[in-house]
Parts: C-alpha cells; sequence; structure tokens
C-alpha cells in the first residue's frame, strides 16, 4: 500500500472507530436525541465504507475486519430508527471490537519503523478517540441549540475522552520532535517551524477543547453551550488536520 494511501487508509479508519465509539457511549447513557444517534452512525458508516474500499489486498484479515466493522455499523445505523435498543447496542459494540481488530492488523502490517506495531497500534487506537470524540462533540453540540433541556453530562464525556487521548498524543508528539525531527518537517526545515507546529496541533487544540469542557454546564447555561460548541469547531478542524499529519508522520518514520 503507498505510504499516501496508508496514511488516508488509518485515518478513515480511526475516523469510523472513533465516532462509532462517541455515539454508543451516548446512546449508552440515554441523554442523547435519536437524531443525533442517527447522524452519528451514518458518519462513521460512510467512513468505514470508505476505509473498506481503501483496504486492497492489504493483509489476509484485515479486509475482514473493516467488511466487518462496515456491516456491523450498517446494522447500527439501520436500528437506529427502530426501538430495539439493546440489538443495536450489541451491533454498537461488536463494531468498535472489528475497528480495533482492524487496526491492530494494520499495525502489524505497516508498524511504524521508529514505534513498531503495539505503540503503532496504540497511537492508532489514541488518534482514534481523539478524532471521533472532537468531532462528535462538536457535532452533539448543536442540537442543545433544538433540545435546551438535553443532558450536558454526554458532551462532557467526549470533551474529557478528547482531552486525554490528545494529551497522550502530544506526548507522542514531543518525543518525535526531540528525537525524530526529521520525520515531523514538513515544511521549513528548522526548530523554530517544528515547534510552531507541535504548539498548534498539541497545546492549541488541547487548551480549546478544555476551556468548550469548562462551558459544558447544566444550569443555568447561558451561552455557555453555544461557546463551547463554537470552540469545539477549531478543535475538530485542528485535530482532523492533526490526525493526517501525524499518521503521515508514524508511519512514515
Amino acid at each position: 500500500m503507498h505510504p499516501l494511501i496508508s496514511s488516508f487508509y488509518a485515518s478513515t479508519l480511526q475516523f469510523a472507530l472513533g465516532s462509532l465509539l462517541a455515539a454508543v457511549i451516548c446512546d449508552q447513557l440515554g441523554e442523547v436525541t435519536p437524531g443525533f444517534l442517527r447522524l452519528a452512525a451514518a458518519s462513521a458508516l460512510a467512513s468505514a465504507w470508505l476505509a473498506w474500499m481503501l483496504t486492497g489486498s492489504g493483509v489476509p484479515g484485515e479486509g475482514a475486519s473493516t467488511l466487518a466493522l462496515t456491516i456491523l455499523l450498517l446494522g447500527y445505523t439501520v436500528l437506529q430508527f427502530t426501538a430495539k435498543r439493546q440489538l443495536r447496542l450489541g451491533f454498537g459494540w461488536l463494531g468498535v471490537a472489528a475497528g480495533v481488530v482492524g487496526m491492530a492488523l494494520a499495525a502489524g502490517a505497516r508498524p511504524s519503523p521508529s514505534l513498531g506495531p503495539l505503540w503503532t497500534g496504540l497511537t492508532a487506537a489514541a488518534s482514534a478517540t481523539a478524532l471521533g470524540t472532537s468531532v462528535m462533540s462538536m457535532v452533539l453540540g448543536h442540537w442543545y441549540l433544538m433540545t435546551p433541556r438535553l443532558s450536558a453530562r454526554p458532551l462532557r464525556i467526549l470533551c474529557d475522552l478528547s482531552t486525554v487521548s490528545l494529551v497522550l498524543l502530544s506526548g507522542l508528539a514531543l518525543w518525535y520532535v526531540l528525537e525524530r525531527p526529521v520525520a515531523t518537517t514538513f515544511g521549513p526545515d528548522t526548530p523554530w517551524f517544528r515547534w510552531t507546529g507541535f504548539v498548534s496541533v498539541t497545546v492549541v487544540p488541547i487548551g480549546i477543547t478544555v476551556a468548550a469542557r469548562l462551558c459544558c454546564q447544566e444550569w443555568p447555561r447561558g451561552r455557555a453551550i453555544q461557546a463551547a460548541t463554537g470552540l469545539l469547531y477549531i478543535s475538530s478542524a485542528m485535530v482532523l488536520a492533526a490526525a493526517l499529519a501525524g499518521n503521515m508522520v508514524v508511519l512514515g518514520g
């Protein structure tokens, strides 16, 4: 698999798994609207289908696990339009398991030369969590505009998961900047440019996500949730860009 295709495949698989994880967690809590769950499931399904299309010949089992994720996501999405909540949760958690298997197989087949299979897989898991929770928390924020009595707990949980995963990925990014600086060079090969890039894809999105989390209060709400949604727009955009660049760094060096 070409390195660019491999990086794009990793990003689509991570987004599918992370979005599904965010949806299933919110579904399990039972404190979000059916509309949000349907949109989250459909977004994860589209990303999983694209990941499956990018699998190609792959390695034995990799295509099967990605296909299993796609089929389970299809079932989870369809069941969103029924009252069979326990059944769809079963499809959702099985889909998460299939996605984890797919990422593990991908890490074993195309490990980072610097990290090896285990740390490549763990990095992919953290990236999936950051991608899915940051984007889905931004999407969920819009539902509070139409459903003002919606509990803020699911949004707080997604922000917490996003922050933790971003902190873990920042530690890895710091190691790359210090130990593998050549792998992180996308522009001028200067320390100033390298450290500016590091701050922009680690410190800034973490700070914005934490600020959004502080705005996720119950009552009195005022414009707090609106502020959180606006902040999460910025955070999710930066995390998406960082995921694409990060996968290229990890899989390339």
